[in-house]
């Protein structure tokens, strides 16, 4: 299953999956590397950082963002 980092809370990791369901886990067992934003694949027990599906939401995401300024001009 995948996974959004919607926050970080001290030294928890509030992340969302793709029905919008909240867990929390400790920062500690995630890859050192992640920040708000990234997507994580839960797989054998460990977290993994998936590369590319945070890029291709990032872009998503700044496309819609351009959209919307479009239309306001």
């Amino acid at each position: 299953m995948k996974y959004a980092i919607d926050r970080f809370e001290e030294d928890i990791a509030v992340l969302q999956d793709d029905d919008g369901n909240c867990t929390d886990v400790k920062r500690a067992l995630l890859p050192e590397d992640v920040r708000q934003g990234d997507v994580l694949i839960y797989e054998n027990q460990k977290w993994r950082h998936d590369a590319q599906e945070t890029s291709d939401r990032r872009k998503k995401v700044l496309s819609l963002q351009e959209r919307i300024l479009k239309k306001k001009k």
